[in-house]
């Protein structure tokens, strides 16, 4: 199934994000954008770690907050991983947008950080984006 999705030129986009609402949301605006394939959705940390092992995606949609574990120990351990998965790109989409935890993010290893409560759509246009540039490869 990998492999296909690599052959289709399909950007493969993991959501970490333990509410089901916000799940909903973004899988139908996902569907939406031409050329991306969601490959899951996580709700604890673990299950994360798990997926992100398993599918190895292009992109993470990370929540801080989840039902066990958060986001923050997901990125930490990703950057710790003896696994390949620097070029995972980690986009966190959080309501906890302060400097402080932006900086630690991106010291982590993420690659963008999106404020929920008014940053949906400039999430949704950078992966667009990255769909439309795997696209014409």
């Amino acid at each position: 199934m990998k492999e296909t999705a690599k052959c289709d030129s399909k950007l493969r986009v993991l959501i970490i994000e333990d509410s089901a609402e916000l799940r909903t949301l973004l899988t139908g605006m996902l569907d939406e954008i031409p050329g991306v394939d969601l490959v899951g959705f996580a709700e604890t940390e673990n299950t994360a770690l798990d997926m992100l092992a398993a599918e190895q995606p292009d992109i993470a949609i990370i929540d801080l907050e989840l039902k066990s574990g958060n986001g923050l120990n997901v990125l930490a351990r990703q950057a710790n991983s003896i696994m390949k998965s620097d070029g995972i790109k980690k986009l966190v989409f959080s309501n906890y947008a302060n400097a402080v935890i932006r900086k630690r993010c991106s010291a982590l290893g993420a690659t963008a950080f999106f404020d929920k409560s008014f940053q949906m759509d400039e999430l949704l246009d950078l992966i667009e984006l990255e769909a439309k540039l795997l696209a014409n490869r």
